[in-house]
């Protein structure tokens, strides 16, 4: 019997996680859009319009609420705002080159750099984004939190070109897909939430915990993205549904109808290795191959195993309202729509 998702959607709201460190984020809102690079003109309106497209600032939250929960009593350090703005930084820059190499005319409900100019300019304000990135990281002078952040780096390229090698590949392990989950999202997740233990001069057990409440979280917010590419809507996810599966990546939903032995397996492994799933009515009975053989449902509480792993992580930390929230966004993330 499979685990449903703990929460409704509409029970959780990203304000609730923004209001315990509202005037920490305020300053990380601030510096990310602060040119570092260059005073031109036009780099601040092309830094503007990356930053003002939105997003939840998930990445710089998780930093911020294990920064207070790692440092109840003592002063609040002004290197864990450079540390969430350095996260976020990376984050976005990773999305700028995403867009660049899936050919994405829409994020967020807005244009894409690569499809407002194009793919030269936007592969240099993705470059222009990490440089940012790096100044913030040689500010913080932790030549330990140096190392964490270049092997965020490394995975992510890696992650990257591990999925082109493995596109419409059905031969795909569990573990070859949780260690690109974990390159692609978990490590940055798991950079920034023990590296704000670090600062703090933290005790080993908690910077280890909290980079498991990281890693943890990371891979369910990567399950649970692959599963809306599933379960969502062209309106919700600003792309059509299945363009992952379009594209040969194959995920979560797939993996475990691709795993029975009956007659469901080969059907779709078929459309899978004959490129079938790029025309539509192909992408249509692979859709519903997987919906139909409880590739949702077996998500869902994969999802929700990863979700339980995280909030145990947590255990170790003093209890206070930045621990209960990193427990809350477990919870947020199990529940996000978009």
């Amino acid at each position: 019997m499979t685990t449903q998702l703990s929460l409704k959607a509409d029970e959780l709201n990203i304000n609730d996680f923004i209001a315990p460190v509202a005037p920490e984020l305020a300053q990380v809102e601030e510096q990310l859009n602060t040119n570092l690079i260059d005073d031109n003109p036009f780099i601040e309106e092309l830094l503007s319009m990356v930053f003002t497209a939105g997003g939840k600032r998930i990445r710089p939250l998780l930093v911020l609420h294990s920064a207070k929960a790692t440092n109840i009593t003592k002063e609040f350090s002004h290197l864990q705002i450079v540390l969430a703005v350095l996260t976020e930084l990376i984050h976005t820059a990773s999305l700028v080159h995403d867009d660049i190499l899936d050919s994405a005319s829409v994020r967020r409900g807005s244009q894409t750099m690569n499809k407002r100019f194009n793919d030269r300019l936007a592969v240099l304000v993705g470059d222009l984004l990490f440089a940012q990135a790096s100044i913030c990281l040689s500010r913080i002078m932790s030549p330990i939190i140096v190392g964490i952040y270049g092997q965020v780096l490394g995975d992510l390229c890696a992650g990257e070109i591990q999925q082109m090698k493995q596109q419409f590949s059905t031969s795909i392990s569990w573990q070859d897909y949780i260690k690109k989950s974990i390159s692609k999202t978990a490590s940055l997740f798991a950079a920034g939430t023990h590296s704000a233990a670090i600062l703090n001069n933290s005790s080993e057990e908690i910077i280890s915990s909290l980079k498991d409440y990281g890693t943890h979280l990371g891979v369910c917010f990567q399950i649970v993205d692959d599963l809306l590419d599933f379960t969502g809507d062209s309106k919700t996810l600003g792309k059509e549904a299945g363009s992952d599966l379009r594209a040969g990546v194959i995920t979560a939903p797939a993996l475990f109808v691709l795993e029975r032995t009956d007659k469901s397996a080969n059907e779709l492994e078929k459309l899978i290795s004959t490129k079938e799933v790029c025309k539509q009515e192909g992408l249509d009975n692979a859709l519903a191959l997987i919906k139909n053989n409880g590739g949702i449902e077996a998500t869902i509480n994969l999802a929700n195993q990863y979700g339980k792993k995280a909030k145990d992580s947590l255990q170790i930390l003093p209890n206070s309202i930045y621990k209960d929230s990193l427990a809350g966004f477990t919870d947020f993330v199990l529940t996000r729509v978009n």
